[in-house]
């Protein structure tokens, strides 16, 4: 696979490298693969989001003939929003923004003019599954261990992110 150049950002993790990595293939098909740093599993925090704004900029610019949105990560494909990332919201508006932030990005990645495919192995659960949907299609793993779903309805928080 050849890479695309990364969209440079100043993301919201301590060790500055990227969520989300992108390469495209001979077919011109792009692989675009979430990878947060430091941790084996996926959350979308607000530096997770960003990154995928940048990388849906230059997949605008590069259209290819397709998009896979994967995970690098063996524990699954993305367990949800940041939850760590909530304790440290001081007031109202700074809460609004941060889900406006990931509905913009959301609603960018539903508008690509090329097919998206969401590869699911594991989890994919929360603002995980709703980035899922915003993909065309939907591709899972036949595995006992897959979970979709909406956990934060049991908590009577809605789905915000889709």
């Amino acid at each position: 696979m050849g890479s695309l150049e990364t969209a440079s950002n100043e993301f919201s993790n301590s060790t500055k490298q990227p969520y989300w990595h992108l390469q495209v293939d001979e077919d011109a098909v792009a692989w675009l693969t979430f990878d947060a740093p430091g941790t084996s599993t996926n959350s979308l925090s607000r530096g997770a989001m960003l990154d995928l704004d940048s990388q849906l900029t230059t997949i605008s610019q590069k259209l290819p003939r397709a998009l896979i949105v994967q995970s690098a990560k063996q524990t699954g494909f993305i367990a949800g929003a940041d939850i760590k990332e909530f304790t440290t919201l001081t007031d109202p508006s700074t809460a609004y923004e941060l889900v406006r932030t990931a509905q913009r990005v959301l609603d960018r990645l539903e508008a690509l003019p090329c097919p998206t495919v969401a590869a699911i192995n594991g989890f994919a659960l929360g603002g995980g599954l709703e980035l899922a949907l915003a993909c065309r299609y939907r591709v899972v793993a036949n595995d006992p261990k897959v979970a979709l779903g909406f956990p934060e309805v049991m908590l009577g928080i809605h789905p915000g992110f889709g």
